[in-house]
């Protein structure tokens, strides 16, 4: 039909105006249609010479323009788009002003300034499509005054004032369709605007509403996106003209509309959009309680205050958080006790030792008894310890350590990075590069995952200013610990923070050690991440040059699956070692001994103890001492008694290189760890374990046995 093509193909596509606003305005248009016809009656009135001859033909046409805006303005209300009323009215308004300018003399009468302010009027409400439409009618106008003055009225024609007239006509239409082009452009541009922020909100992950007070200053939902329908699983088209504390707890619900409320707080006379934030908690429909963190901010949009919420669902977050910060602590206080426990057994050791030396040096029986009290309370001390170390695992075993499929690390990697992040200063850059392809690998997720937070916490600690923290993880095929086909993983943690100073290089993975003594360090990171990498028998490495890069390197072994059976990747090691026989060349009255431990008190009782049992000894106070005697041709030892955890080189990284000289002496290895998965490997290369602290019982027969395992290995 005519009347609803031109409603949607001129009204609904050019109207620069809609709703509420485009009937205020047309209300108002017909108000002033009022104003300017009692203005233009007034002056006919006092100055049209020809008033007196159309008096009641005008006066009868000025009743109907009344009474016919008068009955417009509750039918505007109604339909405020109506093709009737918008062709009629440019036409009714056109009408009366030519016979008016015909009453006042003409196409030269000052009134035809009206016959623009319809065009214009017109076009900025409707568009250039009206504008055009209104400015013929005008021209239409125009030359029928100009015919019925001149040929019935016997009225000379002003051609000059004419061509400017029609100048006029032409030309102030044409600035005004110019300027509606580019309202056009710039209502486009706010229509795109509008339609691309609506589907951002309606598309984006997070739950999105609007609001606003209703009269009792209840928050109720103008608007929900889809995403409302994932976390809370209500149809967000069911929850429109709803309370704001739909999605809300019972017992939080008045904090909900409280903080709704205190969105608007300050209108209308606020310019600038306030920001509400709130934690909250929310339910969804299964009835699981989530934690919510919801952003409000309070807009102006199409003539109209209203309130916009985001909802960020932070219950997995701060579950991770939680996890976390427990695995922290958990391996924390491992290390912590797994410390203690190294400590109190060197300590016990000392006692039973230097108890055990003065029962050498007396014949008094009063005494010995004395001592052997001391000896026997040094031994149920070594017992409680030893408890306490098995409570401080937590109910873990002593199986070998567990494995992680190259593709399943990525993931949990970027968002352990990306969480470390959040948490930084803004001060300090945090740069992440992983490989997309990693390798199997012989080392659980949740250790990988600490050894990187403990890393990344203990380089962010070491930038003081302005800083960067790089992370880098890619397999390496050239490293010692990979096979063919089967690279290990590698790690790289490098900052330009403060860096070690070279005399702290030997004690920074030692429990409690720390740099920032008064600053809360606790000295357990790097010592967590030391305990780890080896009891995954994996590899680490640090460079730093003070003031300007430190840089920790971890090789991690790779796993390799064959069938069945999952073998991990032990360098140097075999499953079932056969070491060659050789004819021990003991010393007359004993062994010649090769004695290894980094506390000299220690070293000295063991070194008494072995002259008691008739044996001479060399001391050494770290592995590297150690190996460079073994290797010196003028030495010739019969076995080789090691402590466990040692600076510069430990007792196993001196049992491989031992071994890999292909030499079979015995060798007894003295810890005070007694972490059975981390000391597996030195088994592997027929080592004879010992658990401090030692007596000189024990110490007899574990070198007796360690002795006779080499002479008899069946």
């Amino acid at each position: 039909m005519p009347q609803q093509f031109i409603v949607e193909h001129w009204l609904l596509k050019h109207a620069r105006m809609s709703g509420e606003s485009l009937t205020d305005a047309q209300i108002a248009q017909a108000y002033g249609r009022l104003g300017f016809a009692s203005a233009g009656l007034l002056y006919l009135m006092l100055h049209a010479l020809n008033f007196g001859a159309y008096r009641t033909p005008f006066l009868v046409a000025a009743s109907l323009y009344y009474l016919v805006n008068l009955i417009s303005i509750p039918m505007i209300r109604r339909t405020p788009l109506s093709a009737f009323r918008c062709l009629f009215f440019p036409i009714f308004d056109i009408g009366i002003v030519s016979f008016s300018m015909l009453i006042d003399g003409g196409h030269s009468s000052g009134l035809f300034f009206m016959l623009l302010l319809v065009i214009i009027s017109n076009g900025l409400r409707f568009g250039n499509t009206f504008l055009l439409y209104t400015q013929a009618m005008c021209i239409v106008g125009l030359s029928a005054i100009i015919f019925y003055a001149h040929f019935y009225l016997q009225t000379e024609i002003d051609y000059s004032l004419l061509l400017w007239q029609i100048a006029s006509l032409l030309a102030i239409p044409f600035y005004v369709f110019l300027i509606g082009k580019r309202a056009d452009k710039a209502v486009k541009g706010r229509i795109e605007a509008e339609q691309n922020a609506y589907s951002l909100l309606n598309k984006g992950p997070l739950p999105v509403f609007t609001f606003e007070l209703d009269e009792q200053e209840i928050p109720r939902i103008l608007y929900a996106n889809a995403a409302i329908n994932e976390v809370f699983q209500n149809q967000h088209t069911s929850v429109v003209g709803e309370c704001a504390d739909i999605f809300i707890l019972p017992e939080d619900s008045q904090e909900m509309i409280t903080f709704c409320r205190d969105t608007f707080k300050g209108l209308p006379d606020k310019q600038l959009p306030s920001t509400q934030n709130i934690y909250i908690r929310g339910r969804d429909q299964s009835g699981n309680i989530l934690k919510l963190m919801c952003t409000a901010i309070c807009m102006h949009w199409h003539d109209r205050w209203m309130g916009v919420c985001f909802m960020l669902d932070i219950s997995a977050r701060e579950t991770m958080q939680e996890e976390f910060e427990s695995m922290h602590r958990q391996g924390y206080m491992t290390t912590m006790v797994a410390g203690i426990v190294h400590d109190f057994r060197n300590v016990l050791t000392n006692m039973i030792g230097y108890a055990e030396v003065l029962q050498m040096g007396t014949q008094d029986k009063t005494v010995n008894k004395q001592l052997d009290a001391i000896i026997a309370a040094g031994d149920r001390g070594s017992e409680l310890i030893t408890h306490l170390l098995k409570l401080s695992k937590n109910g873990e075993t002593d199986e070998l350590p567990g494995s992680t499929k190259g593709s399943r690390i990525m993931q949990p990697l970027e968002n352990l990075m990306g969480l470390a992040r959040l948490q930084m200063p803004a001060h300090i850059k945090l740069v992440c590069q992983i490989d997309e392809t990693l390798p199997d690998v012989a080392i659980s997720m949740v250790e990988i995952e600490q050894i990187l937070m403990n890393l990344v916490n203990n380089a962010m600690q070491a930038i003081k200013e302005k800083g960067q923290i790089h992370v880098r993880i890619n397999s390496d095929f050239k490293h010692p610990l990979s096979q063919q086909g089967h690279p290990c993983m590698c790690i790289k943690v490098a900052d330009n923070g403060i860096g070690i100073n070279a005399e702290d290089m030997d004690k920074i993975f030692k429990p409690f050690w720390t740099s920032r003594i008064g600053e809360g360090g606790t000295g357990l990171g790097l010592s967590m991440v030391q305990r780890i990498i080896k009891r995954n028998h994996g590899k680490i490495e640090v460079d730093s040059t003070p003031g300007k890069e430190t840089r920790f390197t971890i090789h991690l072994p790779p796993l390799i699956e064959s069938g069945s059976q999952t073998i991990r990747q032990k360098t140097g090691t075999k499953q079932n070692p056969t070491w060659k026989k050789t004819q021990l060349a003991s010393s007359p009255g004993g062994c010649h001994v090769l004695l290894v431990d980094d506390i000299p008190d220690i070293l000295k009782i063991h070194q008494a103890m072995l002259a008691r049992l008739h044996h001479t000894s060399v001391m050494a106070e770290n592995g590297k001492q150690a190996l460079k005697l073994f290797l010196n041709e003028e030495e010739h030892f019969d076995m080789i008694i090691t402590d466990f955890r040692m600076p510069v080189m430990d007792g196993l990284e001196l049992v491989e290189q031992v071994r890999k000289t292909g030499s079979t002496i015995p060798i007894l290895m003295i810890t005070a760890f007694g972490e059975d998965r981390q000391l597996q490997r030195a088994i592997n290369y027929d080592v004879k374990l010992l658990n401090k602290p030692v007596n000189m019982k024990k110490f007899q027969r574990a070198i007796a046995d360690t002795i006779g395992r080499n002479e008899n290995p069946g």
